[in-house]
């Protein structure tokens, strides 16, 4: 008799237990996931079945609107790439469990690009031209002739990130100045128009 008290027992827990899951009828778990990289941009759209979230730039985590039941089959897939980034998504279909539903991680990269241009009669070494705490020094034309030279900046910028450029050192001889525009947003694609005149 004490026996079956206790499989009742066990059985009524489980019912319950499962109930609370979701089980046995509506769901009651959260889908949901992490987003790393990080997100510097807005445009993503995740989607399950018919359920759409669109995470704006600086989320680090999602989840959609209604709730999924135990074993419920879930495939969330990227729809839209947020704007200047590429995103990737793993762990992203599965069967739900308490475990399961929140495991999907979508990683963001923001695109880059290169920020460089010309410089005008430069004749001498030791001009250095900064974006920040990335430096480039610009090698003059062949016999100090001053012909036009173009330069880049080692570290790619990120899309729509800002850009200001300044002199950081004058050459042996002669001053150099940046032209217009010196500072700047990042287009989505390189950009190589910044002009630094030497006199």
């Amino acid at each position: 008799m004490k026996s079956l008290f206790v499989r009742s027992g066990l059985a009524l827990l489980c019912a319950v237990a499962l109930a609370s899951c979701g089980g046995s009828g509506g769901g009651s778990m959260l889908l949901s996931g992490s987003i790393t990289g990080p997100l510097t941009k807005n445009g993503l759209v995740l989607v399950n079945g018919s359920e759409t979230v669109t995470p704006v730039a600086g989320d680090t985590a999602f989840q959609f609107p209604n709730l999924i039941a135990v074993n419920d089959s879930f495939d969330i897939t990227i729809k839209t790439q947020p704007t200047g980034a590429v995103c990737t998504i793993a762990n992203n279909v599965n069967t739900a469990n308490i475990y399961t539903v929140q495991q999907t991680v979508v990683n963001c990269v923001t695109n880059t690009w290169t920020l460089g241009g010309v410089v005008n009669n430069l004749k001498s070494t030791g001009l250095l031209l900064s974006n920040g705490s990335d430096v480039v020094s610009p090698t003059p034309a062949a016999g100090g002739s001053g012909a036009q030279v173009g330069f880049t900046f080692p570290i790619k910028v990120a899309d729509g990130a800002a850009f200001g450029v300044t002199v950081l050192s004058q050459p042996l001889t002669g001053t150099c100045n940046v032209a217009a525009p010196s500072v700047g947003t990042m287009p989505a694609g390189n950009y190589t128009n910044l002009v630094v005149n030497c006199q």
